[in-house]
């Protein structure tokens, strides 16, 4: 069985280590980056190319272009989106709550672009590895959204409820289990670490969708331990 030294990783935020600050009323980046660190505990090298607000469309084409760069690849690539790909326009929902809203990347076309992804690195020698995605927390992500003066009657109605935030989010991790299945890839689940504490929110930020110092901690766990198991083949 041989043991992966070399991963790249392409993803989010959440893969930057991003949180929300609070008394700035900014983003920052967290003490501890999880991926990173993690690859310390796991004595492998890292090359993190994951940014803020990226989708799996703009993700694919970021892995797309360090291929054409790189003179040898990464034994494995780790892929983490879905956060942003289901998010909307918020400010346009307020504005019109009637009117039919789509996602930054509606379903197929999420599942479109992480499957290409996934043939793309296995069609040079590359190991696909999904994560499940951290869960949001739907009432804090709503008073996020809403707290510059969008309307929340109007985000209300178009919602029909608040806990819709936290639906829409999860059907997204469902396609990326589906995937992984499908494509038979090893996944690490990221989500059941944040499910199985008693009270999940404690380990995320005000905005509701980003881990917090103490999650980052947890996140860094979860993937030195999965990955013991999972970076060999």
């Amino acid at each position: 069985m041989k043991q992966i030294r070399q991963v790249g990783l392409w993803g989010d935020s959440v893969m930057r280590g991003v949180v929300w600050n609070s008394e700035s009323q900014k983003y920052k980046y967290a003490t501890v980056n999880a991926a990173e660190e993690a690859s310390k505990n796991l004595g492998i090298s890292l090359e993190n190319h994951a940014k803020m607000g990226c989708t799996a469309t703009k993700g694919f084409h970021l892995l797309q272009r360090s291929f054409e760069k790189e003179s040898a690849y990464p034994q494995a690539a780790l892929i983490e989106f879905g956060g942003n790909d289901c998010d909307f326009d918020w400010a346009a929902i307020s504005d019109a709550p009637e009117a039919e809203h789509l996602p930054k990347n509606p379903l197929p076309k999420f599942e479109a672009e992480m499957r290409l992804m996934i043939r793309f690195l296995r069609e040079r020698g590359v190991m696909p590895l999904l994560t499940t995605l951290v869960p949001n927390h739907a009432e804090r992500y709503f008073d996020f959204i809403t707290r510059t003066g969008l309307s929340k009657e109007n985000i209300l109605f178009w919602l029909g409820d608040v806990q819709h935030i936290y639906r829409w989010h999860e059907r997204y991790n469902l396609l990326v289990e589906k995937l992984a299945r499908e494509e038979k890839c090893p996944i690490l689940g990221l989500r059941d670490a944040f499910l199985s504490q008693w009270h999940y929110e404690d380990y995320l930020c005000e905005d509701g969708i980003h881990p917090n110092e103490k999650g980052y901690y947890l996140l860094q766990e979860v993937i030195s331990s999965e990955g013991k198991r999972l970076l060999q083949f």
